[in-house]
């Protein structure tokens, strides 16, 4: 059986740790994994081989990394020619305010459509405010923005809004939308 592609662009490190989890749930449901960073000359070498792919990025300032961005549109064919699924990570995707969440699921679908590619599933999943990994600056501001939508502001620890049952979810989704065997309601 040909290995299922879960491929990322990762900025802070919480869109890998979600693309490791996803790969660790289909190794789990008996799948060949090759996880791929898409920021590495790894991400050149991968081609056609795959049952299907898994693909996703985080979302900052209303744009997905270019990383990515190149990855999809440089393998648009083989990606198009098998089943697809693609997530976004982002912070609005962890806030209870509608506008914002419909806007990150709007950008996942914009990237799609400026691909060329018409995924199976797609899935706006909750990252994390990494203020430990920030520089002072940026610091500040995702302070500022969080204390907006009355979210911890303390700069000393990081905070994952992860959802990891709906992380999980996803990759049954996908297994059942591509007709894969190996979902948790399928096995």
């Amino acid at each position: 059986m040909q290995p299922i592609l879960v491929a990322y662009a990762t900025t802070e490190g919480q869109t890998r740790k979600i693309a490791e989890f996803i790969a660790e749930r289909l190794r789990i449901r008996g799948h060949r994994v090759d996880l791929v960073d898409t920021a590495t000359p790894a991400a050149q070498q991968v081609g056609a081989a795959y049952q299907a792919a898994i693909v996703g990025g985080s979302l900052h300032q209303q744009r997905h990394q270019r990383s990515l961005e190149h990855f999809l549109k440089d393998n648009r064919v083989w990606l198009g020619a098998m089943p697809l699924a693609l997530f976004s990570v982002s912070l609005a995707a962890a806030l209870d305010d509608m506008d914002s969440r419909l806007e990150a699921r709007r950008l996942l679908d914009e990237l799609a459509d400026d691909c060329g590619l018409k995924p199976r599933v797609v899935r706006c999943i909750a990252g994390a405010l990494k203020y430990t990994q920030y520089d002072y600056l940026k610091r500040q501001m995702m302070r500022m923005i969080a204390r907006h939508y009355d979210r911890p502001t303390d700069s000393s620890k990081d905070v994952e809004y992860t959802d990891w049952a709906d992380v999980e979810s996803f990759v049954d989704e996908f297994l059942e939308a591509a007709c894969i065997p190996g979902s948790a309601t399928s096995a």
